[in-house]
């Protein structure tokens, strides 16, 4: 059975589609429909969000939520083709790595500077910017960077973009002749890249401490992308010794570079964060990205790099620039954000949001000793192996009770073990506790 979120969500979205809610027409408050349909108020949120997401309805300040305007179509109708949407699958439980928790947002902050970048005095926003980014937010990304990573650089040396993949499609445009060494399994962006633009790489298994350093050491390959604060998808954390040996390994030959991706660096939850690769570079070998979805919302679509400053004047040369496919707006948004604190603040609450979460999910995995996990220290995912479990029975039990867990194999292919890849950042803390009575009676049968 789906949601009654998706339900209510559904029966909406017909009746706008039909007609029966016109442009403008405000919909009732969450308070009172909670009341009139006995749902709770969670349930109305959830619907009403997923109306807005897909733009079928906004909402304004003090006011409530009202019909967008949209093209009226014919209602789908279960046994017809659908004409607007392709059927997504819902769970009741999920467990997925690209979310964060929304309940802790600080969403009246936000309006309120979203709100500001449309003021008369920001009217520079509605102008094309400098295609490496907003000058601004650059500026407070050197100094964030700088502050919570050890990342020496200046605004110059930034490039702001929507996201690790274009960013990558960048670099690979930088280096040119350039062919890669990356991290088996690896975070699929990098590959996509690859593959698409048809350049060499091999792939280097990810062991305990991060990517296998015999291997790149004995590799006659230039580049190396790695994700050593929180391997994506095993969870590993590369340790200072394969660090050290990783830049050592770049400065042997000048043309050879490593992309720090700073996968989930802000979540460091039980030990002193180790310092990002970049901070040890001394020879400015080290090519530096993270992004602001796992730390803002993934939804936020901003990304930047540090590029070592003898590859601007190659970035510079580039005939082919696009320009940013970044809002000004919502680039001026996240600089004030940054710039005002507000930024710190927040992660400092979020941390200790997922720290409680983490240590709750890990308690109660250690009361079941057929359960390890691994890579649970950093960041919002971690492995989870069931010792002589059954992958197809899993998988088959999390179906019938509408849950969501993500198999290792989709990672690596050749994986045949009981072994997941939970995302735990995108469960509510009200919920967590369901959450968790269904993982465990599905991983174990009971």
């Amino acid at each position: 059975m789906r949601p009654l979120y998706i339900q209510l969500y559904e029966e909406f979205r017909d009746k706008i589609i039909e007609g029966e809610y016109r442009a403008g027409t405000r919909l009732p408050s969450k308070r009172n429909l909670s009341a009139d349909l006995n749902l709770s108020g969670t349930t109305i949120e959830h619907a009403y969000q997923t109306l807005m997401d897909e733009g079928y309805i906004y909402s304004k300040p003090r006011s409530g939520f009202f019909v967008s305007q949209i093209e009226q179509l014919p209602i789908t109708r279960k046994h017809e083709p659908s004409l607007i949407h392709k059927e997504e699958e819902y769970f009741n439980y999920e467990f997925k790595t690209a979310q964060v928790d929304p309940t802790h947002f600080p969403y009246a902050q936000f309006r309120q500077l979203s709100r500001k970048a449309f003021e008369d005095e920001n009217m520079e926003l509605l102008i094309s910017g400098d295609k490496e980014g907003y000058w601004p937010l650059r500026q407070a990304i050197a100094q964030y960077v700088f502050n919570s990573r050890g990342v020496k650089c200046t605004p110059n040396q930034v490039i702001v973009g929507s996201s690790t993949e274009q960013l990558s499609e960048l670099i690979t445009e930088i280096l040119k002749t350039n062919r890669f060494l990356i991290e088996d399994p690896s975070y699929p962006p990098i590959r996509n890249v690859l593959e698409k633009k048809k350049i060499a790489y091999q792939n280097v298994p990810v062991i305990e401490h991060g990517i296998d350093m015999n291997i790149v050491e004995k590799s006659n390959f230039e580049t190396v992308y790695v994700t050593p604060s929180h391997q994506f998808p095993t969870g590993e954390v590369m340790s200072i010794e394969n660090r050290t040996r990783l830049i050592k390994w770049a400065n042997k030959s000048k043309s050879r570079y490593i992309i720090e991706d700073d996968y989930d660096s802000e979540f460091r939850y039980f030990k002193k964060p180790l310092p990002a690769l970049q901070s040890l570079d001394t020879k400015n070998k080290v090519i530096y990205i993270s992004t602001f979805s796992k730390s803002l919302f993934p939804t936020v679509r901003i990304a930047y790099m540090v590029l070592p400053k003898h590859l601007i004047q190659k970035y510079q040369s580039l005939k082919h620039k696009e320009n940013s496919t970044v809002s000004l707006h919502m680039q001026w948004i996240v600089s004030e954000f940054l710039r005002t604190g507000r930024f710190d603040r927040h992660l400092n609450k979020m941390r200790k949001v997922y720290e409680n979460k983490i240590s709750y999910i890990i308690k109660r995995l250690n009361e079941h000793p057929v359960i390890s996990v691994r890579g649970e220290k950093t960041g919002m995912h971690f492995v989870l192996t069931v010792q002589d479990g059954d992958l197809n029975t899993i998988l088959e039990r999390a179906e019938k009770e509408s849950l969501y867990i993500e198999p290792f194999k989709t990672y690596a292919e050749k994986t045949t073990s009981a072994k997941f890849v939970i995302g735990f950042g995108g469960v509510r803390e009200e919920e967590l506790e369901e959450h968790m009575d269904v993982l465990i009676r599905v991983l174990l049968g009971f």
